[in-house]
């Protein structure tokens, strides 16, 4: 498979860094993770390797460390239920306004919550969870303090594509 400069360039770059936050449970693998806010909180998606459609799921998890870097606390875990859990959330590659962007999005009571990784060039921009409340529709991000490692392309085929992006309809390409 042939990537297009900036998709090549910002796998290059974001390959180059070993996340050192929490690991997922024993049975799963990381598909995204980080540490946030100086590593006193951490950020995951969390699915099962192989990933496929009849036993797959994908978790996502948002929690605290404790000062040695180990996991603290889960305070959000979405959903409660793997079963199926594949088709609660929306992925997406794209590029708008010269930025190419992955993004992992599920939705949770009023809030919208978007995993993402952003980049121009070689030159990563920021990554993290982007918390939409959907009735006021105010933003805060949570980001990284280090730049994870995001295989978005695990998914490809398995999660719905993301009508919801700047672009429009995207999906992982």
């Amino acid at each position: 498979m042939t990537l297009s400069a900036p998709r090549a360039a910002c796998a290059f770059v974001l390959a180059l860094v070993a996340p050192r936050a929490a690991a997922c449970d024993a049975d799963t693998t990381a598909l995204f993770r980080c540490e946030a806010s100086n590593g006193r909180k951490f950020i995951e998606l969390c699915a099962p390797s192989p990933l496929d459609a009849q036993t797959g799921y994908l978790l996502y998890r948002f929690g605290s460390l404790g000062k040695d870097g180990a996991e603290k606390a889960v305070e959000l875990e979405y959903p409660d239920d793997a079963e199926g859990s594949l088709k609660r959330f929306y992925a997406a590659t794209y590029t708008h306004g010269g930025v190419y962007t992955q993004s992992v999005r599920f939705v949770s009571g009023a809030f919208g919550y978007t995993v993402f990784t952003r980049a121009r060039g070689s030159e990563v921009l920021d990554a993290g969870v982007e918390v939409r409340d959907r009735r006021s529709g105010k933003t805060s991000i949570v980001s990284c303090s280090e730049m994870p490692r995001f295989y978005i392309y695990d998914l490809k085929g398995l999660v719905p594509c993301d009508a919801e992006t700047p672009v429009g309809r995207a999906c992982v390409r």
